[in-house]
């Protein structure tokens, strides 16, 4: 019984961290985002500089660049560690970090916003 109470604290330990997206904004807040940014100034190279590529990259109906940057971090719920349990329900839950970024037609940062939000995966035969 102990060594299955040592092995099922080792692989809680052990498990459930992920992280997927781009690492250079990992640690980035709306504060740090608005003193690297400025709108007007800051150009694509500098942003490419800062953040490098973009995870996509799209316009807008007026013909403006858009690019977006994207950090997810996600760990295991708890009861997905539970025996027969996580057979009929499982999940994960963390944080999703955004910079999108609209460019003007002289390559300047025409707008740029910062989300963070708390995002949660489930699945099984509880959905």
């Amino acid at each position: 019984m102990r060594k299955l109470l040592c092995a099922g604290a080792m692989a809680f330990v052990l498990a459930g961290c992920s992280s997927y997206g781009n690492r250079a904004i990992k640690n980035e807040t709306a504060a740090t985002i608005d003193q690297k940014i400025q709108d007007g100034v800051t150009t694509k190279d500098q942003v490419k500089t800062m953040f490098g590529d973009p995870l996509e990259i799209n316009y807008t109906d007026g013909g403006r660049e858009v690019w977006k940057y994207e950090f997810k971090t996600l760990h295991e719920n708890g009861e997905n560690y539970i025996p027969y349990y996580s057979a009929f329900s499982n999940g994960r839950h963390g944080k999703a970090k955004t910079v999108l970024l609209i460019f003007d037609d002289k390559g300047h940062v025409w707008h740029h916003t910062f989300a963070e939000s708390k995002i949660s995966t489930h699945s099984g035969v509880a959905d």
